[in-house]
C-alpha cells in the first residue's frame, strides 16, 4: 500500500508552491534550518533547482549563479526562472556544480531517469540535495482518508532512504549526509504541528515528517603507471651454467 514501483506510466503534477502543503511553511522552516550547515560545504559557479518548491527555499551556499527549472509556468517574472521538462534539462554535460531537488523525485514518473540526467550535467565532484517525504512519519496514515490523497505530498510516492541511496550508488555517488527534519505532524490543519509530537520525534528522528540526503559525484580517473623495465642480469665472463653442480671454467 504504501510502497509503489519507481517507475510508472504517467506523472504527477509537481507543487508549486508551499502554500499549497498542510503545515508548508512549517516545513519549508524545518528543511531550511536542517540544510544551512551542508550549504556551507556546496560550492562552485552553477546551482540548479528543480521544481516550484525549489523558488520558496533559501540556499545560503558560495554559489551565486543559481537557477530554478520546472516543467510548470513561473508564479511571479524571474530571470533565473527556465521552464523544461526535467528529464531533459537544458544544460551542456558536465557544467553544473549543484542540484536541488526538493520533494520531487516522489512526483516524478521514472526517477532512475531523472537522476540520470542529473548526473549528465553535474560535474565530477558536484553536489546533489535531495529533499524527500520520510514513508514512516506518521503523518503518513492520513493517506487512508479521501479527504488527503488529493493533497500535495500525499498524492506523492514514498521512498525510503535505504532506496535513494541505491540509485545513487549505482551512479557512484558518495552519501556525506542524511538525516530527517520536521519533528511533528503535518496532517493537523491548525495549531502547532510540533504539539505532542515534538519531544517524541526527536529521540525517535525516523519518525519525522521527510528527511534528506547530500551526495557527491565521485569520478576516479585511470591514472597511466609506467611499467618497470626488466633488466637482465649481465652474464660474466668465463661462467657456464650447467645446472646442479654448476662448474667454472679456469
Amino acid at each position: 500500500m504504501w510502497f509503489k514501483p519507481a517507475i510508472r506510466d504517467y506523472s504527477q503534477p509537481l507543487p508549486r508552491r508551499w502554500q499549497d502543503i498542510p503545515q508548508g511553511d512549517w516545513l519549508r522552516q524545518a528543511l531550511e534550518s536542517a540544510l544551512a550547515p551542508h550549504w556551507e560545504t556546496v560550492f562552485g559557479h552553477y546551482l540548479v533547482k528543480l521544481g516550484g518548491l525549489s523558488a520558496g527555499l533559501d540556499t545560503p551556499c558560495r554559489i551565486r549563479e543559481q537557477y530554478i527549472v520546472s516543467p510548470q509556468r513561473a508564479l511571479a517574472n524571474d530571470e533565473t526562472f527556465i521552464r523544461a521538462d526535467l528529464h531533459a534539462l537544458p544544460f551542456q554535460k558536465d557544467s553544473v556544480d549543484a542540484v536541488f531537488l526538493p520533494f520531487v523525485l516522489q512526483y516524478h514518473e521514472n526517477p532512475h531517469a531523472l537522476l540520470r540526467e542529473v548526473n549528465r550535467v553535474l560535474r565530477a565532484d558536484g553536489h546533489v540535495v535531495i529533499a524527500m517525504t520520510n514513508p514512516l512519519s506518521p503523518a503518513q496514515f492520513a493517506r487512508i482518508l479521501p479527504k488527503y490523497r488529493q493533497q500535495a505530498l500525499w498524492d506523492s510516492r514514498l521512498f525510503t532512504p535505504q532506496r535513494v541511496k541505491d540509485w545513487l550508488s549505482l551512479l557512484h555517488y558518495e552519501v556525506i549526509a542524511c538525516d530527517y527534519f520536521g519533528a511533528g505532524v503535518m496532517c493537523r490543519a491548525d495549531g502547532n504541528p510540533e504539539k505532542g509530537w515534538r519531544q517524541i520525534m526527536q529521540t525517535c528522528t525516523w519518525l519525522q515528517a521527510g528527511y534528506y540526503l547530500v551526495a557527491r559525484k565521485r569520478e576516479w580517473p585511470l591514472t597511466p603507471v609506467r611499467l618497470r623495465q626488466s633488466h637482465k642480469r649481465p652474464v660474466r665472463a668465463g661462467a657456464v651454467a650447467v645446472g646442479r653442480g654448476m662448474t667454472k671454467s679456469s
